[in-house]
C-alpha cells in the first residue's frame, strides 16, 4: 500500500487529499493528513467568520477542480446560498465548501483507500533511503513513502525599524487575523497599518464594520492599493509574443502595447492581465535570474496591485473612508517605530527626502507571510533546513524545488520523497498562491504521486 503524508490541511492540503482520493481508482492507498481539526480546509485564508471578508475571485471561477471551475457556484445554489456567477462570496462560505467537499469525498472513497486526519503538528522529518519518518508534536511517529509539505501562510516578518521596542507592545498586532483584533483596539484609536495589500483591505473592512471612529493610516513602500475588479471584458491571448522574450523591459513594453490596444477597442486593462494568467508560470520559468530579481525590485508591487484585485464592495468601503479623510495612505521608507511608556507609537518615515513623524495608538502588521524560509520560526522548517533536506530558493520567496514540487536539498539533489505545493513554490512558479493555480497543482501532483512520481 502506498503511503502519502500531507503536512498542512488548509485549502491546498485538503485539495490535494481530495484529488488523491478522487484519482486513486483501485490502487491501495493510505493518506495521512496532519492538521489541527479546526483549521482543516480553511487555513488562514478561509478561517474568517465575517461575511464581509470576501473572495477576490467571482464565485463562478472558484471551483475546486481545474476542469470544473463552476463547481463552487453550483454548490452555493445547492446549499441555498444565493449568489450570482459574478458575485464575490464570503470566504467563510468557501471554507465551508472545502470542508464539505472533503467530507463527501471521504464518504465516497473506495475500501482500498484509507484516510487518517491527524489532529497534530509535524515537527521534524527524517529520510531513510526511499521512505520518511515524520515526528509529531504529540510524540507519535508517522512512517510514509512520500511527504508533501502543504505550507500555508507563516506569520509576517516584523517591519524593519531602528528600534524594536514595539514588538512587545500591547497594541502591536503581528497577526492581523487574530479573532479579537477589533476588540483589542478602541474605536477611537488612531491605527497605523504596515502594508497596503489585500490583508490591509480586510483589516480596514473589519474596522469599518466595527464602527471605528479613529484615524486609519496605511503605509507601504509605494503606497499602492489593490485595483478593483471590473468584470465583463475579455482580451485574446498574446502569450506567443512573450515566450521568446527574456528581458523584463521587453515584456513590459509588449504588455503596455496590448493595454493601449484594449483601451482603443473598448476592452479593459484588467482583461489584458487576466489573459496572461495561463502562461504566467511558464513565462516566469524562462526568465534569467537577474531579470527575476529586477522584476522583484522594481515591478512586483505594481504587478500585485494589478493582478490581485479587490471586490467592488471592499473597494467602495476604502473609497468612502478616504473621502471622509478617516483613511489615509502613505508611502516611503519606514525608519522607526518607537513604543512609548504611555502605550502610543511614534512612527518615522521618509519620502522624497522629507522625514515625517506621527503617532498612533495601535499598529497592525499586514506585510504578508514570511517567505524567506531561513527566517521562518516553524520547528518543522527549522529542522528540515538544519538537516539540509530543503533549502530556500535563490530569490528567498519559498522552498527550492522543481516545477513539479519535488524539493531540492542543500546539495542540489532533487528529492523523490519530500515534495511541496502551493505558496512555498512562489519563487519557482511566481503565481502559486491563488485558487486557480492551487487547484491545478493539487490535481497534477495527485496524479503524479499515484503514477509513481
Amino acid at each position: 500500500m502506498k503511503k502519502i503524508a500531507i503536512v498542512g490541511g488548509g485549502a491546498t492540503g485538503t485539495l490535494l487529499a481530495i484529488n488523491l482520493i478522487k484519482h486513486a481508482g483501485k490502487q491501495p492507498l493510505e493518506i495521512n493528513l496532519v492538521e489541527k481539526r479546526e483549521r482543516l480546509g480553511r487555513g488562514v485564508a478561509y478561517s474568517t467568520v465575517k461575511d464581509f471578508h470576501l473572495l477576490n475571485v467571482p464565485a463562478a471561477k472558484m471551483g475546486a477542480f481545474p476542469d470544473d471551475v463552476e463547481h463552487f457556484h453550483r454548490w452555493l445554489a445547492d446549499s441555498h446560498y444565493h449568489y450570482a456567477p459574478n458575485d464575490f462570496a464570503p470566504r467563510r462560505i468557501y471554507g465551508e465548501y472545502l470542508r464539505e467537499l472533503f467530507s463527501q469525498t471521504l464518504k465516497n472513497k473506495g475500501a482500498n483507500v484509507v484516510v487518517n486526519v491527524l489532529d497534530d503538528e509535524a515537527t521534524d522529518v527524517s529520510v531513510d533511503e526511499s521512505r520518511a519518518q515524520i515526528a509529531l508534536a504529540s510524540g507519535a511517529v508517522l512512517y510514509t513513502d512520500k511527504v508533501v509539505l502543504a505550507f500555508g501562510n507563516f506569520p509576517p516578518p516584523h517591519p524593519k525599524s531602528e528600534s524594536q521596542s514595539f514588538i512587545n507592545a500591547e497594541k502591536y498586532f503581528r497577526n492581523p487575523w487574530r479573532a479579537d483584533l477589533t476588540e483589542k483596539i478602541a474605536k477611537t484609536d488612531d491605527v497605523f497599518i504596515i502594508g497596503t495589500g489585500l490583508t490591509f483591505a480586510d483589516v480596514v473592512t473589519s474596522l469599518y464594520h466595527n464602527r471605528h471612529a479613529g484615524k486609519i493610516f496605511g503605509f507601504s513602500t509605494r503606497g499602492l492599493l489593490p485595483a478593483v475588479h471590473r468584470l465583463g471584458y475579455s482580451y485574446p491571448s498574446f502569450s506567443g509574443e512573450l515566450k521568446s522574450q527574456t528581458k523584463i523591459t521587453d515584456l513590459l513594453k509588449t504588455v503596455r502595447r496590448h493595454i493601449k490596444a484594449a483601451d482603443a477597442n473598448g476592452s479593459d486593462w484588467r482583461a489584458v492581465i487576466d489573459s496572461l494568467r495561463p502562461q504566467t508560470q511558464e513565462i516566469w520559468q524562462t526568465l534569467p535570474e537577474p531579470e527575476k530579481r529586477y522584476f522583484m525590485q522594481h515591478l512586483s508591487r505594481y504587478w500585485n496591485v494589478a493582478r490581485h484585485r479587490l471586490p467592488p464592495e471592499t473597494w467602495r468601503i476604502l473609497n468612502k473612508l478616504q473621502a471622509a479623510n478617516q483613511l489615509q495612505i502613505g508611502r516611503g521608507r519606514l525608519r522607526n517605530i518607537e513604543a512609548g511608556e504611555d502605550g502610543k507609537f511614534t512612527i518615522t518615515y521618509s519620502a522624497d527626502g522629507v522625514e515625517t513623524n506621527f503617532s498612533a495608538d495601535a499598529a497592525i502588521n499586514c506585510i504578508g507571510s514570511e517567505s524567506d524560509f531561513n527566517r521562518v520560526e516553524s520547528p518543522l522548517v527549522v529542522n528540515l533546513l538544519g538537516k539540509g533536506l530543503i533549502k530556500t530558493d535563490s530569490l528567498k520567496m519559498g522552498v527550492d524545488a522543481a516545477p513539479d514540487g519535488k524539493t531540492i536539498d542543500k546539495n542540489g539533489m532533487v528529492s523523490d520523497v519530500i515534495l511541496t505545493v502551493g505558496t512555498a513554490l512562489k519563487g519557482v512558479l511566481w503565481e502559486s498562491t491563488a485558487m486557480p493555480e492551487i487547484r491545478a497543482q493539487a490535481n497534477k501532483l495527485a496524479l503524479s504521486l499515484l503514477n509513481g512520481g
